[in-house]
C-alpha cells in the first residue's frame, strides 16, 4: 500500500525514529518515540496511527511498534542517509558528535531524495 506514496517531513521523522529505536531486536514503544522525535505522546499516537493505515507500522494496543516490509523499506535510505552525512559532518567538517548527530537527522527528514541521494553519492565517492 505504501509503494510510490511521497513521504512527509513528520513520516520521515517517525520511520527513522522508529528504526532507530529497533535497531538489534529493540522493543519500540510510543513513549520512546515521542521522546526521540521530540513531540507529545498524543501527537504520537495520532501519527503512529496514520502510519499503521498507509501500512508502514504495525502497533499493538500500547504496546511495541515494528516496522512493516513497507516501513523498513521506507526508512532505510533515510537511516543510510542519516549515518553517511553525520559520519561527513563529525569526520570529515569536524563538528561535534552532538551537533553532528542532530543536523544530519535534520537534512535526513528534510531534503528531497534527490538531494540526498546526490549528498550521499559525493561524499562515498571522495
Amino acid at each position: 500500500m505504501s509503494e510510490n506514496i511521497q513521504l512527509t517531513y513528520a513520516q520521515k521523522k517517525y520511520l527513522f525514529a522508529i528504526y532507530k529505536l529497533g535497531q538489534n531486536g529493540g522493543v519500540v514503544k510510543s513513549s520512546d518515540v515521542a521522546k526521540l522525535v521530540g513531540v507529545t505522546k498524543a501527537s504520537t499516537a495520532i501519527m503512529t496511527e496514520r502510519l499503521v493505515e498507509s501500512g508502514f507500522i504495525e502497533k499493538e494496543h500500547y504496546g511495541r511498534i515494528e516496522l512493516t516490509e513497507s516501513g523498513i523499506k521506507a526508512a532505510n535510505p533515510i537511516f543510510t542517509n542519516c549515518v553517511i552525512i553525520r559520519d561527513f559532518l563529525e569526520n570529515t567538517l569536524g563538528l561535534d558528535e552532538k551537533t553532528a548527530d542532530e543536523d544530519a537527522v535534520q537534512l535526513s527528514v528534510h531534503a528531497s531524495e534527490k538531494t540526498l541521494n546526490r549528498l550521499s553519492e559525493y561524499i562515498l565517492g571522495r
